[in-house]
């Protein structure tokens, strides 16, 4: 594979948002390999790629935290031999494979980290800036120095990772954190199949909505992307269940809530009649009331 065909992939990959600094950060030995990607966090990983230079020269790459993901091969379709084909085909099986099984390594680690983490973590204060904000108690929430951590769980209870949320708000998950089909709990309470469920995005909407809703189960489905992944878990578990999708207000949240709602047979609990003025989740609902409650 020549500086050419290497520079030609970079090119690709620049394009799919996944791309290193630059065209040398990608190691050409037939391996995956993991790289940053820039713009993003320093220190991160999230890219991968993986470039075969004997003939047909190919590749792949793409983005771990998006889910972005190319397929790259220096011949034109139309000049690709049989035997080119099949040597293609065996690498993207094979590159599938060790993809997988790298995915998995770094969920399991993940896990792990998570575990320590949750375990080394203090009962939230109370008067954490964020809390303090959203007029939320900590509920489950643990802290580890300014950061409130809480957990995610699948409907067993086996905990995947940790989302860390900063004073200011900022958001992020664990590094590796297997998201799809995992949520973060309302309260200290799973889901037993009892009670009604509701999925909403975030955290503190989840709380605000148990607030409203003492008598169901509400979780967080951790962005609006995941809710239909979650739906669906839950559906499979409880099959007659009542099931509530409770997206955020803006235009996809909504989008992906319906989609969730239609996937899981579930039912979807629409914006209020009037949303306040910067209202964008039930919690920023709640908030208003109380302060028109309280005369603020």
């Amino acid at each position: 594979m020549s500086d050419d065909t290497i520079t030609a992939f970079y090119t690709a990959l620049q394009t799919a948002g996944s791309a290193p600094a630059k065209p040398s950060d990608l190691v050409a030995d037939g391996r995956l390999h993991r790289h940053y990607i820039e713009g993003d966090k320093p220190g991160s990983r999230n890219g991968w790629h993986v470039i075969h230079r004997d003939p047909p020269a190919s590749a792949a790459g793409g983005n771990w935290r998006t889910g972005a993901r190319i397929t790259w091969c220096g011949n034109r379709h139309d000049h690709r031999s049989g035997a080119d084909l099949y040597i293609l085909r065996q690498r993207i099986e094979a590159d599938r494979m060790e993809r997988v099984r790298a995915v998995e390594s770094r969920q399991q680690d993940a896990a792990g980290r998570a575990l320590w983490t949750w375990e080394h973590a203090r009962p939230a204060n109370p008067q954490h800036p964020y809390l303090h904000k959203k007029h939320l108690l900590p509920g489950n929430a643990r802290q580890r120095g300014a950061a409130l951590v809480l957990p995610v769980l699948d409907f067993g209870g086996f905990l995947h990772g940790v989302q860390y949320i900063q004073p200011d708000g900022t958001k992020r998950f664990l590094t590796g954190t297997s998201k799809a089909t995992h949520f973060i709990p309302a309260t200290d309470e799973l889901p037993d199949g009892t009670a009604p469920i509701w999925i909403a995005e975030g955290w503190a909407t989840a709380r605000a909505l148990q607030a409203m809703r003492p008598n169901v189960c509400v979780m967080a489905g951790l962005d609006a992307g995941n809710l239909q992944s979650v739906a669906l878990a839950a559906r499979q578990r409880w099959p007659k269940l009542q099931i509530v999708v409770c997206p955020d207000f803006d235009q996809v949240g909504q989008k992906k809530g319906r989609a969730a709602a239609i996937a899981a047979r579930a039912h979807i609990l629409p914006p209020p009649a009037v949303v306040p003025e910067n209202c964008t989740d039930w919690n920023d609902v709640l908030n208003v009331r109380r302060d028109v409650q309280h005369g603020a």
